[in-house]
């Protein structure tokens, strides 16, 4: 949790949330299994049991952040990450879930965890939080438009498609580069913020110019991780 790093403390209360957050989007597998079971009729097993126990770890933790910490604003931080996961938990159940409209929608709600545990670390709500939000979203975003496009490469009979995410790609990297590179000149951020993307904008541009006809996937999720944790580390440097 980058944001707890960039407000300086690992307190209690950021525990709580770690594990609050964490066990809510475990939950999210259950629940989807459960409401597909209820809609054709058919026994969930052991999903609605393991959901019951999930929500109940997650309020026993979530609740004393705001009754006994009070802080206020996770609520609706959480309602408002409910809502995002919500539609997206909608669109799972109706295997509508893997377009890039609603994989972003469940980046934004995932990515609400960012502020959260900054507010739970340092009690403050100001543009940190935003910005820890804002750039987040930014990073796991362009995996998807990259992850995408990868996966299409080896498909040579969607070849329009391709074309289209290959636009969309380009044009959501062009974007990125030149705000990261205008927030940095006009010193709304310091140089620590463009470097964090880096390795996501290597990756891409590499794929963009050179199209792969193979993809191992173990070695692309090893990847990734390694990219979100240059990230995280360069965005907590960026706000230290």
């Amino acid at each position: 949790m980058q944001a707890a790093h960039v407000a300086a403390k690992f307190t209690p209360p950021v525990l709580l949330l770690l594990i609050a957050t964490s066990v809510i989007f475990i939950s999210r597998e259950s629940l989807l299994v459960r409401v597909r079971a209820k809609n054709r009729n058919r026994s969930a097993g052991k999903a609605g049991i393991l959901l019951v126990c999930y929500l109940s770890i997650a309020l026993s933790c979530g609740l004393p952040l705001v009754f006994y910490y009070h802080l206020w604003w996770l609520v609706p931080l959480g309602l408002f990450a409910a809502l995002l996961l919500g539609i997206n938990g909608k669109q799972g159940v109706e295997m509508a879930d893997r377009t890039v409209k609603s994989e972003t929608m469940a980046i934004c709600g995932l990515c609400l965890t960012a502020p959260a545990a900054y507010y739970t670390a340092s009690g403050r709500w100001d543009n940190t939080a935003l910005w820890l939000w804002s750039l987040s979203v930014l990073f796991f975003v362009s995996s998807v438009y990259y992850v995408r496009l990868r996966v299409l490469d080896l498909n040579p009979r969607r070849e329009q498609l391709r074309q289209k995410i290959w636009h969309q790609c380009a044009l959501y990297h062009s974007f990125l580069l030149v705000a990261l590179l205008l927030l940095f000149f006009t010193g709304s951020l310091s140089l620590f913020a463009p470097v964090a993307f880096l390795p996501a904008f290597a990756r891409t541009l590499w794929s963009l110019l050179k199209p792969a006809r193979q993809l191992d996937l173990k070695r692309a999720g090893i990847l990734e991780r390694c990219y979100a944790i240059i990230f995280l580390i360069f965005i907590t440097l960026t706000f230290r």
